[in-house]
C-alpha cells in the first residue's frame, strides 16, 4: 500500500467526518460562512432554454472544487425544484486551477466563479424558453470548502424571472468565455491518443494539431476516475504526457485541454504503444504495425496505376522498352537507370516526410495531398510538367558532352537525369491521390511520432518503385510489351499532349484557389519557360562543350527563377463561404441528378443530427482525379442518385481544395489523411458512422445506405409511442 493511497483514503475520511464537526471548530472566524452562494437568470432563449447563473464566492484562503475534484474533494452539484415537463441539463464548470494540500493535486476554483445549469423542455416543442408563469424555481445547491480545514456547505436558492442587471451580464460573459467548448479541429484538432512506456515507467500521450497546438497550457483530466498520476501530467507543445498508475489500460481517456487562447473538451481513444512513444499498434483499432505497413507497400504499388500518376507512367515504359531492349548493354543501362528512379521516389518521399514533420511541429494539420492546397506549389509543379512535356515534343533534350574512356562510358547514360526527375515528378503527381489501402495507412501514420511517418513514407516509395525496378532486374518479363519501331516516337509526342492536359489540369484547380488573376500568371510563366527552354535547347545541340552547356541550363535557370518569384509572390487561396448551414441552402449547389449537396460544416452535422437525418458525407478536391472518376463513376449511377434524393437523407461535400482545418480534422477523426472518402452517417451520429473503404463500387456505397436507414427505422419504430 502506498503512502500516496493512505494519504488519500485519509482525506476521504476526514472529509467525511467534516459534515459532522461543531461549527465552532468548522468555520473560520469571524468571517461566518467561507463561502456565499446566489443564482440568477443568464438566458431564456426559445432556441436554447433558461441559462441559470449559480454566482459563489469563496473567502479568501478557501477553495471549492471542479466537477472532478482530483485526488480528494467533492464538486460542487445543484437539485432543481422544476415544474413537469422540464429537466436540468449538468452543470457547466469554467476552467478550474489546479492546487496541492496535504500533497493531494485537486482541482478547484477560488475568489469567485459561476457555474452554469440549463433548464430545457423534456419534450421535442420548437419553443424551448422557460415560462414567466413558472417563475420562482427554488434550488439547493450544495458544495465542499477548504482550506485549513474542509467545510461541508449548502444554500437553498430561489431563482425568479428577471433579466440580469448590466454587472452581471459582464459577469456572465466572463465566465461563460472559460467553459471549455469542443475540439472544432480549426484551432486545435486531437491527433490522437496512445500508451507508451519509457524506463520502466508508463504513461498516455495526447497529441494535438492545429493553430493553438503550440499554445497549451493545462489538462485536466475527467475520466479514468484512478490510475492517473496527476501530479507527473506535463504539458509540451503539441503534447500531453499523463503517467498511468493502473494495472489495465483505460480504453480512452477523457478531460479539459488549456490553451493561451480557450479550453476544449476531448474524449480520446487509446491505441497501445511501444517505448519511447513509438506506437506499435495503430488507431485502426489495434491494427499491428506490420500490417499497416503492409498496406502501405501495397498501396504505394497501386499509386503506379492511379490516374494522377498515369502520364508519368508513360514515360517510365517508354524508357523501360527503350529504342533497343536487347543485348547486354540495354539490361545493364535498364537496371541502372531503375535504381537511379527508384532514389529519385525514395528522395522524394523523404522530403515530403520532413515537411510534414515540420508543419506538425508548428501545429498545422495536414494531410495526404496538403501541398496542392498552396497556389505557389501549383504554379511551380505545373512548370515543371510543362517542361517536360517539351521535353517530349523535341524542344530541348537532355545530353551530355563527348568524353571519352571511362567517364565516357558513365556520361553515355544519357537518361539517368531524366529518370531521376521521372521518380520525383512521378511522386509528386501521386500525392493527389489516395490508393486503395493507402488512406487506411496514412491516417495511421499521420497520428504517429516522426520515425513512424518516415518509416511509413519509406515504405510507400519503395512499394511505387517496386514495380519498375522489378521490371528493370527481370527484362524477360517485357515480353508481352510491344517491340521498338517508330510507334515509340510518336507514342513520346503523344505523352507530351497529355502532360499538356495534365497543366491545363492544375491551372484549372489555381483558377480555384486564387482566382482567373493566378491563372494568368501562370501562364505568362508558361510561356517565359519555353522561350528558355527555346534558347537552351538551341545552345545545347549535340557536340555542345560542357562549358556551354553548364552556362546555358545556368542562365537558364536564373532566369526562370526570376520570373518565376514575382509572378508567383502574393497569391492566396480564395476558399469562399464555407460553413454554409442547412437553412441557406441556396448556396449549396445542385447535381444533374437533382441532389442538393451542402457544404461541409460541424454546425451543419449538428442541425442534421437534431433533425435525424442520414448524413452521406463525400470528402473530395478539384485536385484529385481519383474523386472525379468516383463522381462520374459512382455518384452519377441513377441507383446512387435515387437514394441521394431521399427526404430523410443529406447529402454534404467537405471540400479539400484549398487549406480547411475543419476538413483536415474531420478525415482525421475517422481515420483517413487524404481524399476520396465516403462516409455514411445514420441520424447524423458520428459515433456510429460507416467509413466506406478506398474502393467504392455502387452496390458497397448503396449497402451501406441501406444499412444506415434500417437501423434508423428500427430506432424509430423501438422509441415510438405506444
Amino acid at each position: 500500500m502506498t503512502l500516496r493511497w493512505i494519504t488519500t483514503v485519509l482525506a476521504g475520511i476526514a472529509l467525511c467526518f467534516a459534515s459532522y464537526l461543531p461549527p465552532l471548530l468548522a468555520a473560520p472566524p469571524d468571517d461566518g460562512q467561507p463561502v456565499s452562494a446566489e443564482v440568477f437568470v443568464a438566458e431564456n432563449s426559445p432556441d436554447d432554454g433558461l441559462l441559470a447563473a449559480v454566482y459563489l464566492r469563496m473567502a479568501p484562503g478557501w477553495h471549492i472544487y471542479w466537477q472532478n475534484p482530483g485526488e480528494a474533494g467533492i464538486p460542487v452539484a445543484i437539485r432543481w425544484e422544476l415544474p413537469e415537463g422540464f429537466r436540468a441539463l449538468p452543470l457547466d464548470y469554467p476552467v478550474p486551477s489546479s492546487f496541492e494540500s496535504a500533497g493531494l493535486t485537486g482541482y478547484g476554483y477560488a475568489g469567485e466563479v459561476v457555474l452554469f445549469s440549463r433548464i430545457v423542455p423534456d419534450d421535442g416543442r420548437t419553443d424551448r424558453s422557460f415560462p414567466e408563469t413558472a417563475f420562482p424555481l427554488g434550488a439547493e445547491l450544495s458544495w465542499l470548502s477548504c482550506g485549513e480545514v474542509c467545510i461541508p456547505g449548502s444554500a437553498e436558492l430561489t431563482l425568479d424571472g428577471s433579466p440580469p442587471e448590466p454587472g452581471r451580464r459582464e459577469l456572465v460573459r466572463r465566465f461563460l468565455r472559460r467553459v471549455p467548448g469542443k475540439i472544432d479541429g480549426e484551432r486545435l484538432a486531437l491527433r490522437g491518443a496512445q500508451a507508451a512506456e519509457r524506463d520502466g515507467r508508463r504513461f498516455l500521450e495526447i497529441g494535438f494539431s492545429g493553430a493553438e497546438a503550440a499554445a497549451l497550457k493545462a489538462f485536466y483530466p475527467l475520466s479514468p476516475k484512478s490510475g492517473l498520476d496527476l501530479k507527473g501530467i506535463s504539458v509540451e507543445s503539441g503534447s500531453v504526457t499523463v503517467p498511468w498508475t493502473g494495472d489495465t489500460l483505460p480504453e480512452s481517456i477523457s478531460g479539459v485541454v488549456e490553451t493561451e487562447r480557450s479550453a476544449y473538451v476531448l474524449d480520446a481513444p487509446i491505441a497501445s504503444g511501444g517505448g519511447d512513444g513509438a506506437s506499435s499498434e495503430g488507431m485502426q483499432a489495434g491494427t499491428p504495425l506490420f500490417v499497416m505497413l503492409g498496406l502501405a507497400f501495397l498501396g504505394g504499388v497501386l499509386l503506379n496505376v492511379m490516374p494522377c500518376v498515369l502520364p508519368v507512367l508513360g514515360l517510365k515504359v517508354f524508357s523501360l522498352i527503350g529504342p533497343d531492349r536487347s543485348g547486354p548493354d540495354h539490361v545493364k543501362t535498364g537496371r541502372y537507370l531503375s535504381l537511379v528512379f527508384a532514389f529519385g521516389v525514395l528522395l522524394s518521399f523523404w522530403a515530403l516526410a520532413v515537411f510534414v514533420w515540420v508543419l506538425q511541429e508548428m501545429g498545422e494539420q495536414v494531410g495526404w495531398g496538403f501541398q496542392f492546397q498552396s497556389p505557389v506549389f501549383l504554379m511551380l509543379i505545373a512548370t515543371v510538367v510543362f517542361a517536360f512535356g517539351m521535353n517530349l515534343f523535341g524542344l530541348y533534350e537532355f545530353g551530355s558532352p563527348a568524353v571519352s574512356g571511362k567517364i565516357g562510358r558513365i556520361a553515355s547514360h544519357r537518361d539517368a537525369l531524366g529518370a531521376f526527375v521521372s521518380g520525383v515528378l512521378a511522386t509528386t503527381l501521386a500525392t493527389p491521390c489516395t490508393a486503395p489501402f493507402l488512406g487506411t495507412a496514412l491516417g495511421f501514420a499521420f497520428a504517429q511520432p516522426p520515425a513512424v511517418i518516415f518509416l511509413f513514407f519509406t515504405v510507400v516509395a519503395l512499394g511505387m518503385a517496386a514495380p519498375y525496378v522489378i521490371f528493370a532486374w527481370h527484362p524477360a518479363w517485357l515480353k508481352f510489351l510491344p517491340k521498338p519501331g517508330h510507334w515509340m516516337y510518336l507514342f513520346k509526342q503523344f505523352m507530351g499532349f497529355i502532360l499538356v492536359a495534365v497543366v491545363i489540369w492544375l491551372a484549372s484547380i489555381l483558377g480555384v484557389q486564387a482566382g482567373s488573376g493566378a491563372v494568368t500568371r501562370l501562364l505568362l510563366l508558361l510561356l517565359a519557360v519555353a522561350f528558355v527552354l527555346w534558347i537552351v535547347g538551341t545552345w545545347t545541340g549535340e557536340g555542345a562543350s560542357l562549358r556551354k552547356q553548364l552556362l546555358a541550363w545556368g542562365a537558364g535557370l536564373a532566369l526562370l527563377a526570376a520570373v518565376f518569384v514575382p509572378l508567383s509572390s502574393g497569391l492566396r487561396t480564395d476558399p469562399g463561404g464555407r460553413g454554409v448551414p442547412l437553412s441557406e441552402s441556396a448556396q449549396t449547389e445542385r447535381s444533374g441528378g437533382g441532389v442538393t449537396w451542402h457544404e461541409f460544416s460541424p454546425d451543419l452535422l449538428d442541425s442534421l443530427r437534431s433533425e435525424k437525418k442520414t448524413v452521406f458525407l463525400e470528402f473530395t478536391a478539384d485536385w484529385c482525379i481519383t474523386c472525379k472518376v468516383l463522381e462520374a463513376t459512382v455518384l452519377r449511377n441513377d441507383a446512387v442518385l435515387e437514394a441521394l434524393r431521399r427526404e430523410d437523407v443529406a447529402a454534404v461535400r467537405a471540400d479539400w481544395t484549398t487549406k480547411d482545418d475543419r476538413v483536415t480534422a474531420m478525415l482525421q477523426r475517422f481515420g483517413r489523411s487524404g481524399v476520396p472518402l465516403f462516409v455514411v452517417i445514420p441520424e447524423g451520429n458520428i459515433d456510429d458512422a460507416i467509413v466506406l473503404p478506398e474502393i467504392v463500387t455502387v452496390d458497397i456505397l448503396l449497402d451501406a445506405l441501406e444499412k444506415a436507414l434500417r437501423s434508423a427505422a428500427a430506432f424509430l419504430e423501438v422509441t415510438a409511442p405506444g
